[in-house]
């Protein structure tokens, strides 16, 4: 006789209490440090409990991970590449990386961590910054072609730039809290984008704060 599965929501219900509690020891101590006995002790069940899941300590770390990336892209809404609509969804990304500074914390760390070939999410990190500088240029080849780019701009360069400022600002914005780092981000595109462009962008940041 077949042995019975169990309830698929209570399985998952698991899972994600076992992702919070390691998101929240890998961004206090790092990939490296933080181990499996901190995230048994705050989730309440044991080691071989948390294995059971998600069968090693680093297919756990890479579903923390992805488990942030889907949340940022909720953030960011349906039409993040849509010309000025994707300046609007950075921002809102931004704004929810700033709820989240635990989340924050432990990209950096584990980022960091990661530039060693042997750490575990090495080969997640070299393909998420593929994916996010392909994304960031593909909407400045939108702006671009829409108009609502200044002369003599490169996409690339500017798609580039984009997220070497959002992780440089991430960073001063950990060591200290006064940092804005929206009105920062606001600055960058102020510099690239048209005069028309940049209403534009003040009239859709308006109507969202009147919803």
């Amino acid at each position: 006789m077949a042995r019975p599965k169990g309830d698929s929501s209570i399985t998952q219900g698991r899972r994600r209490e076992i992702l919070t509690a390691a998101f929240e020891v890998f961004s206090k101590n790092g990939y490296r440090s933080g181990s499996l006995s901190q995230i048994s002790e705050i989730v309440g069940i044991s080691e071989a409990g948390i294995l059971h899941h998600f069968k090693t300590k680093a297919n756990l770390l890479i579903e923390v991970l992805r488990y942030h990336d889907e949340r940022a892209t909720e953030a960011m809404g349906q039409q993040r590449t849509n010309g000025l609509n994707f300046v609007q969804a950075w921002l809102d990304l931004v704004q929810y990386n700033i709820s989240v500074p635990g989340m924050v914390e432990m990209y950096c760390i584990v980022s960091a961590e990661a530039t060693s070939p042997a750490h575990p999410a090495h080969n997640y990190f070299i393909q998420r910054y593929e994916n996010v500088i392909d994304f960031a240029i593909e909407a400045m080849v939108h702006i671009e072609a829409d108009g609502h780019m200044r002369a003599e701009l490169d996409p690339e360069d500017l798609g580039r730039a984009l997220v070497a400022l959002s992780d440089g600002l991430q960073v001063q914005w950990l060591l200290d809290r006064k940092w804005d780092m929206v009105e920062e981000h606001k600055s960058f595109f102020r510099r690239i984008l048209t005069d028309s462009a940049n209403k534009e962008v003040g009239n859709l940041l308006a109507a969202k704060k009147l919803k």
